[in-house]
């Protein structure tokens, strides 16, 4: 969409400098409606397009029985939570409270 604001914009330039030279060249009326119109579209080329907020809620389901409180930290030893659970980029990652070495979780199938 921003290319067609560039266009119209330098449309609307090049029909401002025309609508001058006909003002210039005699012709008032002509060079008027003219300028008009190029300064209608000079504007409008100028304005930004509207941006939305977009509002992006990741909610993470664990599927299965998961009891983090039996989860034990591979290097220190500390018990890990539920509230260090995130997710990056589609993955879900634990992050030990006491060291801060992240885990990634991964589902072992039960068969």
């Amino acid at each position: 969409m921003k290319a067609v604001h560039v266009v119209l914009t330098g449309l609307g330039v090049v029909v401002v400098f025309l609508g001058l030279v006909f003002v210039i060249g005699g012709r008032p009326i002509t060079g008027t409606v003219i300028l008009g119109v190029g300064m209608i579209m000079a504007v409008l080329g100028l304005r930004g397009t509207r941006t939305h907020n977009v509002i992006v809620r990741n909610e993470l389901e664990l599927s299965g029985d998961v009891r983090l409180e039996d989860m034990k930290c591979r290097y220190c030893g500390g018990s890990l939570s539920s509230d260090r659970i995130s997710l990056r980029a589609g993955t879900v990652f634990v992050s030990c409270p006491y060291c801060q070495r992240e885990y990634q979780l991964e589902e072992v199938p039960k068969w």
